[in-house]
């Protein structure tokens, strides 16, 4: 069997998850080596969340942080995030391009002078 459920820890991690919603319960996936918090109240799919790093105090966090009721503000920290993704990668092709630009710039105004014409198609290997 892949997924044992999980009634006690020693932190009472499963009876706070309860406390939380009574549809929620906690398995251990034997497959995946992770515990998992699933919900009852669910009809197809009763999988919920991830606990990557064990059974711990960040798991009812993570809990409380995503209930239904927090919907909206979940929603705009996504917005949020995201914009800042898509600004931090704009500005990451802004800076490229102005590096660039900057490089062609200065190959493009050097003076006739400073160029070594003579020597420029030569292959000298000393």
């Amino acid at each position: 069997m892949a997924l044992i459920k999980i009634s006690h820890d020693i932190f009472d991690i499963c009876d706070r998850v309860k406390e939380i919603d009574s549809g929620y319960y906690v398995v251990y996936n034997t497959i995946k080596n992770q515990y998992e918090i699933h919900n009852s109240k669910q009809k197809s799919n009763t999988f919920c969340i991830v606990c990557e790093n064990g059974l711990n105090s960040r798991v009812i966090t993570k809990l409380r942080k995503t209930r239904v009721e927090n919907i909206e503000k979940v929603l705009k920290e996504l917005e949020k995030h995201n914009e800042k993704l898509e600004l931090d990668a704009k500005k990451a092709i802004t800076d490229e391009t102005s590096w660039k630009a900057r490089e062609m710039f200065d190959y493009a105004n050097k003076r006739e002078e400073d160029c070594d014409f003579l020597n420029a198609y030569k292959t000298t290997w000393s």
